[in-house]
């Protein structure tokens, strides 16, 4: 109910998609958050893969300029609209679906009782939409998506997919990252330790950095805002690489 009346998507939905992007982050033909064509491609060699024939350079070239004003939208719109109630209808989840109508059925009828036009629910709609997209999108990308691959058919263990495949973000002043990003800046221990309350990552970081000091094992974390640009600095390479390539 949470989910299907707060987002308009689909919890079981939500909850496979995610599962298996945690069982092997960033390998390719398993990781879902790859599987982001034809909007976003964050690895070109995600071109050999199974979404490969849904590339369109042109749009690729430009998806780093593209993503926050369009991209994030297209799929958050794609999820509520497509993909989650699909995936409802497939699996016979109807109270999910209800959940969704009722979330839609309240919308509409406070903006039609607000006396808007037609014109202006859409656009009121869509502009909500786009900033709670630009939100969710940017926090997911800063954690992963600059980071290394896993070739589809090599075998890594737990703890190198959660050091070498994600990073975490500093607190910042007063914590601010914390509260911003829901304690999942601490992404490190957000995939070491995934069923643990996100309130506790911070609480036990200085424990896993310790262990990765003793192991000689990488501990990648960034401020906020390097590491978004870092994050679009590098849809802007893979844009360039699929361009000129």
């Amino acid at each position: 109910m949470v989910y299907g009346i707060g987002c308009g998507m689909s919890a079981s939905f939500w909850r496979n998609q995610h599962n298996k992007h945690h069982a092997m982050p960033q390998k390719i033909n398993h990781d879902v958050d790859l599987d982001t064509l034809p909007l976003v491609m964050f690895h070109t060699a995600v071109k050999d893969g199974k979404m490969g024939k849904m590339l369109n350079k042109k749009w690729i070239r430009w998806q780093a300029y593209l993503f926050l004003p369009v991209s994030v939208l297209l799929v958050a719109c794609g999820w509520q609209f497509f993909l989650h109630p699909r995936h409802s209808l497939r699996t016979g989840r109807y109270n999910e679906l209800a959940a969704m109508a009722v979330r839609y059925a309240v919308v509409g009828w406070f903006f039609t009782s607000s006396g808007y036009a037609a014109s202006s629910v859409v656009a009121g709609f869509l502009f909500y939409n786009w900033l709670a997209a630009v939100y969710i999108f940017c926090n997911f990308a800063v954690s992963h998506t600059h980071k290394p691959i896993v070739e589809k058919d090599q075998d890594i263990s737990w703890v190198m997919y959660s050091s070498g495949h994600t990073m975490n973000v500093n607190p910042g002043v007063g914590g601010w990252v914390n509260w911003w990003m829901s304690f999942l800046n601490y992404q490190i221990e957000h995939h070491l330790f995934p069923t643990m309350p996100q309130y506790r990552h911070a609480s036990i970081s200085p424990r896993v950095q310790e262990l990765f000091k003793k192991h000689n094992v990488e501990y990648d974390t960034m401020d906020y805002w390097p590491a978004m640009v870092k994050t679009f600095k590098n849809l802007d390479q893979v844009g360039r690489d699929v361009w000129y390539g």
